[in-house]
This record gives structure tokens, C-alpha cells and sequence, in this order.
């Protein structure tokens, strides 16, 4: 049998042609749509990752503006406080040259510190009660609204405490004004109080008899001058007056102030330690404290009244000195421990009173002379106010645990006035305790303390009041061409 011809084989045209059929085939419908889902999916994560680039962006853009925004802000508010700056230092010229020339009146200024219990405090009192003999217009210029408060209380004139307060009644009379009496430097809180009273003669009473180096002997190097530090050193002077206790201390006041003439009158807080206080001798007292003392001086306990001055830099000094055995020491007889802070380190009374609770510590900021002549005893270290204390011809201790350092790193001593203590000096709590419990003055002290208030108060008469009223009338005589 013969057979039929073999099949051909396929040629490259049917090859393709396979090929092609076999790719526009059917797909099944699940491989479809996996694929179709895988590619969603890809694309949603692609958009996904591009939204969140383009939000980080965006993110960052804005926190870059915002940073830009506060930068301008702070640059913004120093460039207003520098132009507040300026404009205030061009007005206060300006205005102290209009005080110079502007007509005086028999207006007389008193000029409040940093609180209400100084020599101004007692002036004040002094001028309104005998307002009618100087006649005179008296007002006061507080430091705070706390103080106008208090002035209030007085019944004297008083200038807004907020110099946004001051109508132009108020701006003449600060202008008109022929005296200012203040007694420390003229840095009150109205930023134009110096230049407004510049034309005023100025009665400066100062703070006390000091043995620390002040004023224009208080210098540091130009490296660490400021502003505010030649400011200081500008109100140093030119005063009118100068008001002492003792005429062999003008020499010592003229190594740091500017002044024309010395008056050794006295000064008119001390005059409240020689007379029971009057109501408004109390005004800003600290009366929990004064009645307390009041209580144990009439059962005829001792009363310390430890007044330390403050150190630089190093505040927790008082503990470290032996405060808690001192308070222990004097509770344990029954007696009194006053401690009276330096303003500077009155901050720290809360703290240290949670911890010794059988101290009385004064109120920051109130006055102390009253409680002063409650004192049985007086410890302190540098503090002015011991040479008041001597009015009293009571025992003085110093206290002085870290004598070295203090004048090495604090302040610089110009005492020689103390070359003789008016009391026995403690270098340790332990040497102090043991003259507290001797309870009994060595005889030489006594003499050593009469002789030092005898060279440092030419008069002890509590009449230093009515001497500065004296004074500031024959300030206002010449202020107005009487003299």
C-alpha cells in the first residue's frame, strides 16, 4: 500500500502566528483581577508615600515660617523696647531741663524707697505734723501702690504709684516742686521721677552710718558697666544737703556723695526709738512680730533681735553660720529670737521659717525701728543699723562667721571706726552661745559703746525731726530767692 505525503514542518510565519494567537488569548477571570488588585494596591501606596512627602513638605515649610514669624516677633518687641528705651532717655533730658528752668512753689517732695520705714517714712510723719510751721505743700512719691496705701493711711497728699496715673496737676506740681528729700538714691520706680525733681534742691538723708564702701567709692571695672550701674553712680549727687548724725563724719560722706553742704543733725528714725511710737510711727510694722516682743519685755524676758546684713552670691550662709543653734539656745532660756533680713535676702524668710519655728522672722519690706527699742540685745556683723542701736546704751554682739570671705568676696570695709567693737566679736556660733548665756556685758564693751556713740551722734535728743523741718525751710527760703 503506498502512503499519503508527510506533514510539512511549521515554517517561521506559523511560529509567530502561534505566538500571537497564544498571547491574545483568554485570560481567567481570577488572574485578571489579581492582577488588577496588585496594581491598586501598588498605585495606592505610591500615593500614599507621595501624600505623606508632600505633607512633610508642606509641615516644614510651615514650621520654617513660623520660626521666621517668632524670630520677627522677638526682633519686632526689641526693636519697641529699644525705641521705648530711647524715648524715654530723650524725655527725662529733656523734662530735667524743664524742671531746671520751671517756677518753683513751696512744694517739698519726700521720696519713697524700696519701702515704707526709712528716714523718709519719719520726715514724712515730721512734715505733716507740722505742715502749718513750714508752710509748705507736702507730697509723697511712692515706689509702690503698697506705699500710696500707706501714705494713704497718713492723710498726705501721695502721686499716683502708676505713672500712667499722672495728670498734668500732678506733673506740674512734681515740676513746681522746690525741695526733694530722699535718703537713698533717686531710682523710684516712676522712670521719670529724677528728671522731674532734677530742678529741685535735694536733702539727701541717706540710709545709715555705714562701714562698707559706697557710692562713688563702689566702682567695677568698664568691662562690667552697665546702664543702670552709671545711673547708680550719677544720683550719687549733687545734693543740697547732706544730712549726719556727727559733724567728724562728713569727711567719710564726702569720699562717696556729691553734696554741697553737710548738716549734722541727726537722723528722724532714730527718734522713734527714744519715744513710745505713735500710730503712725507703727504704720507698716510688722505688729505680730512687735507685739510679741512687746509681750516678753513685760515678762521681763530678753529680746535678741539679730539683724545680719546680706552676702553675695551666697544665701544659705545664715544655716551654714549656725542660725538653728542660736534659735535653739535663746528658746531654750524662754527668751526671744528676732531675725531681721537684709531686703536682698528677705525672699528666703518662708523657707527658713518652715525650719526654725521658734524664730520670728520680720516681714519683708515693713520698718524695724520700732521693734528696734524693743530689743534687749542687738547681734549683728556690718549692718548701719547697729550704730542706732547705740541711742539705746544696750549690749551689741557681732556676729561674724565667715569674716574673710565676706570682705574678700562682698564688700570691701572702710571701718575704722570699729578699730574699737562697740561688743564683744563671735567668729563662731559656738564663741557666740557662750556670751548669749553669760548674759552679762564686759565692762569694757559698755565703754567702747559709749565712746562710739558719742563720736558718731553729736546730738541724742529724739528732736532730729523737727531739725530737718528746720532745714528743709530754710532749703525751700533759698529754693525761692528768700535767702
Amino acid at each position: 500500500m503506498s502512503q499519503g505525503p508527510a506533514p510539512a514542518a511549521p515554517s517561521h510565519a506559523d511560529a509567530l502566528a502561534q505566538q500571537i494567537a497564544a498571547a491574545l488569548a483568554p485570560v481567567e477571570a481570577s488572574g485578571l483581577d489579581a492582577r488588577v488588585a496588585t496594581l491598586e494596591a501598588s498605585n495606592a501606596e505610591l500615593i500614599a508615600s507621595i501624600g505623606e512627602l508632600v505633607d512633610n513638605i508642606v509641615q516644614l515649610r510651615n514650621e520654617d515660617v513660623h520660626a521666621l514669624d517668632q524670630r520677627g516677633q522677638a526682633q519686632a518687641k526689641q526693636l519697641e523696647e529699644l525705641q521705648a528705651a530711647l524715648n524715654l532717655e530723650r524725655s527725662s533730658r529733656d523734662l530735667a531741663e524743664v524742671s531746671r528752668m520751671h517756677p518753683k512753689e513751696r512744694i517739698v517732695v519726700f521720696v519713697g524707697g524700696t519701702y515704707f520705714g526709712n528716714n523718709v517714712k519719719y520726715a514724712w510723719l515730721a512734715a505733716l505734723a507740722q505742715a502749718e510751721a513750714l508752710h509748705a505743700e507736702c507730697w509723697f512719691l511712692p515706689m509702690d501702690a503698697r506705699q500710696a496705701e500707706l501714705v494713704a493711711q497718713t492723710g498726705g497728699h501721695c502721686f499716683p504709684a502708676n505713672p500712667a496715673d499722672w495728670t498734668a496737676a500732678h506733673l506740674h506740681t512734681a515740676l513746681a516742686a522746690a525741695v526733694a528729700v530722699i535718703d537713698d538714691h533717686l531710682l523710684n520706680s516712676n522712670p521719670y521721677a529724677a528728671a522731674l525733681l532734677a530742678g529741685a534742691r535735694q536733702v539727701q538723708l541717706w540710709h545709715g552710718v555705714s562701714i562698707k564702701e559706697i557710692g562713688f567709692r563702689n566702682l567695677a571695672g568698664l568691662a562690667n558697666m552697665s546702664p543702670h550701674f552709671a545711673r547708680v553712680l550719677r544720683t550719687c549727687g549733687d545734693f543740697s544737703q547732706l544730712v549726719g548724725t556727727s559733724a567728724a563724719q562728713e569727711a567719710e560722706f564726702r569720699r562717696w556723695f556729691g553734696f554741697r553742704h553737710y548738716a549734722p543733725i541727726g537722723y528722724p528714725r532714730n527718734d522713734v526709738l527714744l519715744r513710745e511710737p505713735t500710730a503712725q510711727d507703727l504704720l507698716n510694722v510688722d505688729m505680730d512680730v512687735y507685739q510679741r516682743a512687746a509681750g516678753y519685755r513685760q515678762r521681763g524676758k530678753r529680746v535678741y533681735l539679730y539683724a545680719p546684713t546680706f552676702r553675695d552670691g551666697n544665701h544659705g550662709w545664715m544655716m551654714d553660720a549656725g542660725l538653728p543653734d542660736l534659735s535653739a539656745a535663746i528658746g531654750a532660756a524662754g527668751d526671744l529670737l528676732i531675725v531681721n533680713l537684709h531686703p536682698v535676702e528677705q525672699p528666703l524668710v518662708p523657707k527658713l521659717a518652715e525650719v526654725l519655728p521658734l524664730v520670728s522672722f520680720v516681714r519683708s519690706r515693713s520698718d524695724a525701728y520700732p521693734l528696734l527699742r524693743l530689743a534687749t540685745t542687738l547681734i549683728t556683723d556690718y549692718s548701719s543699723i547697729m550704730f542706732d542701736y547705740l541711742l539705746l546704751d544696750r549690749p551689741v554682739l557681732l556676729f561674724r562667721p565667715d569674716h574673710a570671705a565676706y570682705t574678700t568676696k562682698s564688700r570691701q570695709l572702710f571701718d575704722a571706726k570699729l578699730a574699737t567693737p562697740p561688743g564683744p566679736v563671735a567668729g563662731t556660733v559656738g564663741e557666740l552661745l557662750k556670751l548669749v548665756k553669760a548674759q552679762k556685758e564686759p565692762t569694757s564693751s559698755a565703754a567702747a559703746r559709749h565712746a562710739l556713740r558719742d563720736a558718731l551722734h553729736d546730738r541724742a535728743d529724739g528732736d532730729a525731726g523737727q531739725r530737718l523741718l528746720a532745714l528743709i525751710a530754710q532749703e525751700l527760703d533759698a529754693a525761692l530767692g528768700r535767702q
